[in-house]
C-alpha cells in the first residue's frame, strides 16, 4: 500500500484561534528564522520543497507500520535521498538539511554520520583514496562497531581483539567470549558490508588498547555474512525502529594489515608499533557525535514544543468557572501552569541550540587540528562535548515528556506527534556514553586541569570564570550577588552568579578528593558531587552561550544601523534573562548556601520569572514557528502549522481503520475469531440463570 499522505497546511487557512495568535507576535518570524538557520536558510527551503515532492517521505502512515516494514521504508527513502544527492550534487551539509527535512532516521544517517568520518580521520592518506570513494559512491556501507555485550562507555575494557600475524602480515580479529561480541550498532543487522570496528592491538603477545579497523561484514553482491561472522537483529525497541542496530560475532577472522587505520597509530611490516600523538584521537568520531547530541537536544526540544504550544492555542479546557470567562472555556495556554511550563521549557530548547552552535564550532575547528595531527584542544572538546551531552540529553528528554503530558490524552497517541520524536531521542542518554560516567569525564577534566595550574601557577588553561577563586580562596566568602529587586536581572548578574556557584563546587569538591589523599580511590568516593560539578559547568555554559549569542547579533545588528530595542533581539533577550532564572530558582540551595544570592533576591527573582513568562504570552507561537518545521517532520496531528488539529485526528483514525486486518470471515477482527463465541455463551448463560427465575 502506498504512504498516507495528509494534506499539508495551506498557510492561508489557518484556523481563527491559530491566526489571532500570530497576530499579536512583534517580531518578524521569518527574520528569527533566518537566525537560527544562519547562512543556509534559502538552501534549506529549495532541499525541503524538493523532499516533500517524493511520496515516499511521508510520515504520516509511520505509527501503523510494523518494524519490518518501517525499516524497509527507511531503505526507500535511503535511496531515494541518494538519487536527490546525485541529481542535486548536494554536499554533506545540503545531505544533512535533507535528512533533517525527511522527519526520520535511517541506516544512511549512520553511514554518512558515523562511518564516512571514521574513514576521513583515522584512515591514512593512502587508504582513503581506496576506500572513501566507495564509501561516498555507496558501493559499500557502512557502520561504527565499538560497543560490546557487555562493555560500553569504558572503552578501555573492550574485549574484541586484533592480533598481529607477522608471518602473513594480516591482524586476526576475534571476539573472544560471548561478552566480546559488538552489541548496539546502528545500521549492522542488515545494511552494512563494512565497519569500523574497534579492537584490542596485539603484538607480539603485548596488548597496546583499543584501535580502529576497517572490516568486512557481507559479501558485495550476495549480501551474505562474510565466513567467521555472524550477525543479528536486536529487535523491537523503544523507537528508533527504522534503524537495524544489532549484533556481531567474529571468530578469528584475518584481514590485511593495511586495513587497521593508520592515520593516527600505525604497525608497521616489520611489526613495530608507532603511537599516536594523543590516543584521544582514535576516538574523535565519538566526540563528533556527541557534539552532534547537544545540537540535537535542542532542536528535537523545539519540536516537541512546538506541537504542545501550538495545540496549546487551539485546545480549550476548563475555566469556564472564572466569572471574566462568562462560561467560556480557556485556551489551555492561558492557564497558569500550562503557560508556566512550556515557556520554560521553550527557554532552555533556545539556550540549547546556541550551544549545540557554539559546539558544532569547536568540533569543526577540532577535527580540522586532528586530520593534520594537531591534539592541542583534543582534551578540552571531548570533556566539554562528554558533559553537556549528558546534561542536554537528560534535559532534553525530561522536557520533551512533560510537554507530551501537557498535551493530555492526545499526547499519548503516536499521531499526536511528540511520542516518536521522544522515544527516538530517548537513546541520547545512554548512547555514546552513558551519561553519568560522561559527567565524570568532565569533572576529572576539571579537576586535573585545576590541579596542575594549582601546582604550576599558571592558570591560562583553567576557565576564566574559575580563576579569581583560584588566585584567592577567600573571595567566595565576599562575593555577593549584583542582582537587583525590582529591575530585570542582567546577563551579568546571572553569568557571575553561575559562575560562582560552579566555582563553589568546584573547591569544595577538590577540597574533599584532596583531603582524601587525590587519588582514584578519593574520586571515587567523590562521584555525586563530581556528576554535580560537571552539571553546574555545563548549566552555566548554558547560560553563556545564550546571551553570547543574543549579544553578538546584537553588535551586528548595531553595525549595520538597525535598531536592536525592536524585532526579536528584545524577545530572545528575555528568553535567556528566562532560562538563567529559572535553572537559578531549581538549583537555588545553590546559590544561596554560602549567602550569595539572598532570600530577597530568590523572591524577586521568582517573581520576575512570573513576569517574563506573562510578557512571552503572545510570542511563543512565533518562537516555535521559527524553528521552520514543516508538517511532514513534526508528523503532528496536533502541531499542524494550520492548526486543523480535530480534522485530522479524524483522518488519522479513519486511516488507521481503513488498513486495519480483518476477521476470518471478513467482518470486524477479533469477532469471528473471539468475540462471538464469548459473547454466545453469556447470553446463554444469562437465558438459563432467567429461566429458572
Amino acid at each position: 500500500m502506498p504512504p498516507f499522505l495528509p494534506p499539508f497546511s495551506d498557510k492561508s487557512k489557518v484556523v481563527p484561534s491559530l491566526a489571532s495568535e500570530r497576530a499579536l507576535v512583534s517580531f518578524n518570524v521569518e527574520s528569527l528564522s533566518q537566525f537560527l538557520h544562519g547562512e543556509g536558510f534559502e538552501k534549506r527551503r529549495q532541499i525541503r520543497a524538493l523532499v516533500e515532492q517524493e511520496p515516499v517521505f511521508s510520515n504520516a502512515d509511520k505509527p501503523f507500520l510494523s518494524r519490518e516494514r518501517q525499516y524497509i521504508r527507511s531503505l526507500e527513502k535511503l535511496a531515494k535521498l541518494v538519487e536527490l544527492k546525485r541529481k542535486h550534487n548536494w554536499s554533506w551539509d545540503d545531505l544533512l538539511v535533507a535528512f533533517q527535512q525527511t522527519g526520520d532516521f535511517s541506516s544512511q544517517y549512520l553511514h554518512e554520520a558515523l562511518f564516512i568520518p571514521t574513514l576521513r580521520t583515522q584512515l591514512s592518506d593512502e587508504q582513503q583514496k581506496i576506500w572513501l570513494p566507495k564509501a561516498e559512491n555507496y558501493e559499500i556501507f557502512g557502520c561504527y562497531a565499538q560497543t560490546e555485550l557487555a562493555h560500553g562507555s569504558n572503552l578501555r575494557k573492550l574485549e574484541t581483539t586484533a592480533t598481529f600475524i607477522p608471518e602473513t602480515d594480516e591482524f586476526e580479529i576475534d571476539t573472544p567470549t560471548l561478552n566480546s561480541m559488538k552489541w548496539w550498532p546502528g545500521a549492522l543487522a542488515q545494511t552494512s558490508t563494512h565497519c569500523a570496528i574497534y579492537a584490542r592491538l596485539i603484538l607480539h603477545g603485548k596488548d597496546y588498547g583499543v584501535h580502529p579497523f576497517l572490516l568486512q561484514i557481507r559479501e558485495l553482491g550476495t549480501h551474505k555474512e562474510m565466513p567467521g561472522i555472524e550477525l543479528g537483529n536486536l529487535g523491537p525497541k523503544i523507537g528508533f525502529n527504522t534503524i537495524d542496530n544489532g549484533f556481531m560475532r567474529v571468530t578469528k577472522v584475518r584481514i590485511p594489515r593495511d586495513q587497521m587505520m593508520m592515520r593516527n597509530s600505525k604497525v608497521t611490516r616489520e611489526g613495530k608499533y608507532i603511537p599516536a600523538k594523543n590516543a584521544k584521537m582514535n576516538y574523535s568520531t565519538m566526540v563528533a557525535i556527541r557534539a552532534s547530541i547537544i545540537k540535537n537536544a535542542g532542536f528535537s526540544l523545539g519540536q516537541a514544543l512546538t506541537v504542545a504550544i501550538r495545540y496549546s492555542m487551539i485546545r480549550e479546557q476548563g475555566g469556564d468557572r472564572i466569572p471574566s470567562q462568562k462560561g467560556r472555556e480557556l485556551k489551555i495556554i492561558d492557564h497558569g501552569m500550562q503557560r508556566f511550563r512550556l515557556t520554560t521549557s521553550l527557554a532552555l530548547s533556545y539556550a540549547m541550540l546556541m550551544t549545540g552552535r557554539v559546539m558544532a564550532e569547536l568540533h569543526r575547528r577540532n577535527l580540522n587540528n586532528v586530520i593534520q595531527g594537531e591534539v592541542g584542544m583534543m582534551a578540552e572538546v571531548h570533556a566539554t562535548s562528554s558533559g553537556l551531552k549528558a546534561l542536554t540529553s537528560d534535559l532534553a528528554t525530561a522536557h520533551m515528556e512533560d510537554a507530551r503530558r501537557s498535551c493530555g490524552g492526545h499526547g499519548y497517541a503516536w499521531c499526536g506527534g511528540i511520542v516518536d520524536i521522544y522515544t527516538t531521542v530517548l537513546q541520547d542518554v545512554t548512547v555514546e556514553g552513558e551519561n553519568t560516567i560522561l559527567h565524570l569525564q568532565t569533572s576529572r577534566w576539571l579537576l586535573k586541569t585545576i590541579m596542575q595550574a594549582l601546582q604550576t601557577k599558571d592558570l591560562s588553561s583553567v576557565p576564566s570564570g574559575l580563576r579569581p577563586s583560584l588566585q584567592n580562596q577567600r573571595i567566595l566568602e565576599q562575593e555577593k550577588s549584583t542582582i537587583v529587586p525590582g529591575k530585570p536581572v542582567t546577563g551579568d548578574d546571572l553569568i557571575a552568579a553561575y559562575w560562582h556557584r560552579e566555582a563553589r563546587v568546584l573547591q569544595e569538591t577538590l577540597t574533599r578528593i584532596l583531603k582524601d589523599g587525590g587519588g582514584e580511590e578519593a574520586m571515587a568516593k567523590s562521584q555525586v558531587r563530581m556528576v554535580e560539578l560537571s552539571r553546574t559547568h555545563g548549566e552555566g555554559m548554558l547560560v553563556r552561550n545564550f546571551y553570547e549569542a543574543v549579544e553578538k547579533e546584537e553588535q551586528a545588528a548595531r553595525a549595520q544601523g538597525g535598531d536592536i530595542s525592536k524585532g526579536y533581539l528584545p524577545v530572545l533577550k528575555m528568553l535567556a534573562e528566562l532560562h538563567g532564572l529559572h535553572r537559578l530558582i531549581e538549583k537555588s540551595g545553590d546559590f544561596t548556601e554560602d549567602g550569595y544570592v539572598s532570600r530577597d533576591q530568590v523572591v524577586w527573582c521568582r517573581e520576575r520569572r512570573d513576569q517574563l513568562v506573562d510578557l512571552l504570552r503572545y510570542e511563543i507561537v512565533g518562537l516555535v514557528d521559527a524553528f521552520d518545521l514543516s508538517d511532514n517532520q513534526l508528523n503532528s496531528a496536533l502541531g499542524r502549522y494550520d492548526g486543523r488539529v480535530y480534522e485530522s485526528l479524524y483522518d488519522w483514525a479513519k486511516y488507521g481503520m481503513s488498513i486495519t486486518e480483518k476477521g476470518k470471515n471478513g467482518g470486524v477482527l477479533g469477532f469471528d475469531e473471539v468475540l462471538k463465541d464469548l459473547l454466545a455463551e453469556g447470553k446463554r448463560i444469562n437465558s438459563a440463570a432467567s429461566s429458572k427465575l
